[in-house]
């Protein structure tokens, strides 16, 4: 039979693997590089030529606009329709709702391939009669498209929703019609959303390859094998391990391999990952050194001063919107009033706030803002008892000595401003971007987004300097008073700041009832 595969781009890597699996059958799959008149006519091409239809579902095929163009021309030609489950949650519409699909949400599985076969086979002997293209009304068949008028908005909609597909798909559109502006950089934001949804599909194939890794890992007779198989898929994935494997690997014992090939431990199994952990979670060690601090002329006349700051782990990247939903929807997180107790005004501010403010931007990876000083306090405290370790907002001296390391650099990556490194207003992308995306823009110890994205909350208020005297080095020790009310510090600009006050160290004093779109927090922890 020859089959037609449906699917979204963030859906490829998964689409390759059941094209593999029905290798028996001719198969054909848009490559989703490229939109336009030409390529909606490879489409219809192919359309006619197949028999079947593989629609693979998920959420952003059941929001893509091309995936249901081409499942309603499928069904209008008659084809036999073979949908595929390969995502949890996904709401079917009702034009599904009737036929039978395979799931393969658990991954592809024996029973899932067997069953998806069998039905391929049943409609190769159960032939239907099918329509060619030509016979399709006209309308039905034209290429989808929006009001030039308004695809900037629509697409830049999509991109905030996190369906990333959808933003791609509509700006070639808009590129293929000639859209052109004088203040919008519509190639920014093809390169924005083309970024985001490459990160989503790594992320996406991550997942489903890491579960069943880490479902080998929790068993101790699979253990050896899952930590064998966590190894090949670091090389790949390295910056995925949610259940912290990597810790595992360390303490794997020695194993003697019996004739029988029964693998024995030879010493005591390491302990099962786990079972609380925060994605993306990840530590950044920053050694002792010197902080130059250069007061504003609103702050203070002085010359500049130098303190020292001991040796702290800060995390490599901002707390995202996936990290903060935990906190959000464990029982013992925010709706836990405990956490604001430190202070009255903070638990006077959770009191008349039952529910977390929404963040303005979606996407699991991008940072979480439309959070206060309070509740990013009452984050840390939460994290600290679920990792039994002490976790706070960094103060201003840590977060200044994390990004710019022993010289006195303006940006995380040197003293000469680059755009491409950071998403600040001259980055033209207008909206918070991926935790991750810039890491030519990291600081000397390997922390992500400390210029551009958004701003971040630090623990203490202005740093004031004890009367004790100086050391005979020059270097005096702060002395930071924690108080109860008054302005936070927040630093590192935000998308919307120029490219001046992403330096490192300008900074702002803001009241901690602030929240916006543009400020966020990452978090430290005491070594």
């Amino acid at each position: 039979m020859r089959i037609f595969v449906s699917y979204a781009r963030v859906d490829k890597p998964y689409c390759i693997q059941i094209v593999d699996t029905v290798d028996v059958h001719e198969t054909w799959y848009d490559q989703r590089l490229y939109a336009g008149q030409n390529w909606w006519k490879e489409i219809l091409r192919r359309l006619d030529w197949c028999d079947g239809f593989i629609y693979l579902l998920s959420p952003d095929s059941m929001g893509s606009e091309y995936c249901r163009k081409e499942f309603e021309l499928a069904q209008s030609l008659g084809k036999h329709i073979f949908p595929v489950l390969i995502r949890e949650r996904t709401t079917l519409p009702e034009a599904l709702k009737g036929l039978q699909y395979v799931d393969f949400t658990e991954g592809i599985t024996p029973d899932g391939v067997k069953s998806l076969l069998n039905s391929i086979y049943i409609a190769e002997r159960n032939k239907q009669p099918t329509l060619p293209v030509s016979q399709i009304e006209s309308e039905k068949i034209a290429l989808p498209t929006v009001n030039p008028a308004n695809v900037i908005s629509v697409a830049a909609g999509s991109m905030e929703n996190g369906q990333f597909d959808q933003a791609v798909y509509l700006l070639k559109q808009a590129k293929e019609s000639g859209y052109n502006s004088r203040f919008i950089n519509i190639d920014a934001l093809l390169a924005e959303a083309e970024a985001a949804l490459d990160r989503l599909t790594y992320l996406r194939e991550a997942e489903r390859e890491y579960k069943q890794i880490a479902d080998l890992v929790k068993h101790s007779m699979t253990r050896r094998l899952g930590l064998e198989a966590f190894k090949a898929f670091r090389k790949d994935f390295p910056d995925y391990d949610p259940d912290g494997l990597e810790k595992l690997l360390s303490n794997a014992a020695e194993v003697v391999v019996q004739p029988a090939s029964i693998i024995i431990p030879a010493v005591a199994a390491p302990p099962p990952a786990p079972s609380f952990n925060v994605p993306m979670l990840e530590w950044c060690d920053v050694p002792a050194g010197i902080v130059i601090v250069e007061e504003t002329e609103k702050e203070a006349s002085v010359a500049p001063r130098k303190f020292s700051v001991e040796t702290f782990r800060i995390s490599k990247f901002p707390i995202t919107h996936a990290q903060y939903d935990i906190f959000r929807d464990d029982g013992d997180g925010y709706a836990n009033t405990q956490w604001w107790e430190y202070s009255p005004e903070a638990y006077n501010w959770r009191m008349n706030n039952p529910e977390p403010k929404a963040g303005r931007f979606k996407g699991e990876e991008r940072p979480r803002e439309m959070v206060n000083w309070y509740d990013a306090v009452a984050f840390c405290l939460w994290l600290s008892t679920k990792y039994k370790t002490q976790i706070t907002l960094p103060t201003a001296l840590q977060w200044q000595r994390a990004a710019r390391g022993d010289d006195n650099r303006l940006y995380p990556w040197g003293s000469e401003f680059d755009r491409s490194r950071c998403n600040t207003r001259e980055s033209e992308i207008k909206m918070t971007s991926l935790v991750m995306r810039y890491n030519n823009g990291i600081s000397p110890y390997n922390v992500y987004d400390m210029a551009g994205n958004v701003w971040e909350w630090c623990l203490n208020t202005k740093p004031k300097v004890n009367g004790t005297t100086p050391s005979t080095n020059g270097v005096g020790r702060s002395s930071i008073e924690i108080a109860t009310m008054g302005e936070r510090a927040v630093f590192g600009g935000s998308f919307v700041s120029a490219y001046q006050r992403s330096q490192i160290p300008f900074h702002y004093y803001l009241d901690p009832l602030c929240y916006h779109a543009t400020i966020g927090f990452r978090i430290v922890q005491k070594t």
